[in-house]
């Protein structure tokens, strides 16, 4: 059995995943921000190379080129209309995924910095109480001193 390089816990069919074209390290799907539905199609589609984030290293993706149509050219005849090949539907959803794994980074960025920017409102009103202590102690201690 596989185990996955991110959490280091068996790749199974009940916790699936999937295996670096690069490395073949395998990453539970979970792990790696994919769902069930993104697995299943990556999995039916023969000519996808999916990489985990070190392999595919810092460098981002490229940009899929595309020519599009004129507003004009959009009532094409039957014989100009083509079906999406392969091809064409796998970097839909690959993009799909770009664009869904993107989304859960940025929510999940803003929930750290909202939790972080929670915690050091609690830590400077900690400061100030324990400030205004000090300086209550400070005082009752020259009070001391003068009597």
């Amino acid at each position: 059995m596989a185990k996955c390089a991110k959490c280091n816990k068996l790749v199974t069919k009940k916790s699936p995943g999937l295996q670096c074209s690069k490395c073949s390290k395998w990453i539970h799907a979970q792990c790696a921000s994919i769902t069930a539905d993104q697995l299943s199609a990556l999995n039916s589609t023969d000519s996808v190379d999916w990489k985990c984030r070190p392999c595919n290293g810092s460098a981002r993706p490229k940009r899929l080129s595309c020519i599009m149509p004129d507003a004009d050219d959009e009532e094409a005849t039957d014989s100009e209309q083509q079906q999406p090949t392969n091809s064409d539907i796998t970097q839909h959803m690959l993009s799909q995924i770009r664009r869904e794994v993107r989304e859960a980074i940025r929510m999940e960025m803003q929930q750290a910095l909202s939790f972080f920017s929670d915690k050091i409102d609690e830590y400077e009103e900690k400061i100030n109480i324990y400030e205004q202590e000090r300086k209550n102690m400070e005082k009752q201690q020259q009070e001391l001193k003068t009597t």
